[in-house]
């Protein structure tokens, strides 16, 4: 039997998920975005985007990678989405979009989802 890559798992999940449950996640967030604009679904947006496709910017840090995002950068944007949403200095429409964006990478991650 033959192995399986470590390019080829590298893009079949993302963290716990497979790919093109991530991907299904992003194209039903972009159908919300368009409806509603809401900020936390623009983070989740942004945080799927990035973790599919990163050649921008982490949508928090602002941090680049190089290829497929690993465990631990999903893991480090996922902590300093967390720190922004509950930082009450911040306008709260970056708190909305940062929760979007932890709450994108806990899922990633295979976290339950944090209670509002």
């Amino acid at each position: 039997m033959e192995s399986v890559s470590e390019a080829v798992l590298a893009t079949s999940f993302i963290a716990v998920r497979p790919r093109a449950a991530v991907e299904a996640g992003a194209a039903e967030l972009a159908r919300r975005c368009s409806r509603s604009g809401a900020d936390d679904a623009r983070g989740a947006l942004a945080a799927c985007g990035w973790a599919l496709d990163p050649v921008g910017p982490a949508p928090v840090t602002g941090w680049r990678v190089v290829g497929v995002p690993t465990e631990l950068d999903l893991a480090i944007e996922e902590r300093a989405a967390i720190e922004r949403a509950r930082d009450s200095r911040c306008p709260a429409a970056d708190r909305d979009f940062a929760r979007g964006v932890a709450l994108a990478l806990e899922w990633m991650l295979g976290f339950d989802p944090i209670e509002a």
